[in-house]
């Protein structure tokens, strides 16, 4: 079904630099790989910062402002929460991209 797409993408010049002939594999079987990377990072990206988040990061509560349910420690765990979001892209960006072309040596 796929075999055109395979061997139109198989000889471009990213199929040559990323050797898909001689490594034997072809467009879809990497696209069906990059899908469950894809959505596995997704996964990451929405529960790896609510975990780190549940340590509480640099806030502290204070007892003054209502504690833990105080307006300047929920805000301060949002603004955390927003942090562990980005900081959690970006390493994941650069490891796939890292990973992406070093593995191709």
């Amino acid at each position: 079904m796929f075999e055109g797409l395979n061997t139109a993408i198989n000889a471009s010049p990213i199929g040559r630099f990323f050797k898909m002939e001689e490594r034997n594999t072809n467009f879809t079987t990497e696209f069906a790989g990059a899908t469950a990377t894809f959505l596995t990072l997704a996964y990451i990206l929405a529960v790896n910062p609510r975990i780190l988040a549940d340590s509480g990061g640099p806030c502290v509560p204070n007892e003054a402002d209502g504690g833990i349910f105080g307006d300047t420690y929920v805000q301060c765990m949002e603004e955390i929460k927003r942090e562990y979001i980005t900081s959690t892209a970006l390493c994941s960006m650069f490891g796939c991209l890292l990973m992406g072309l070093v593995a191709n040596l």
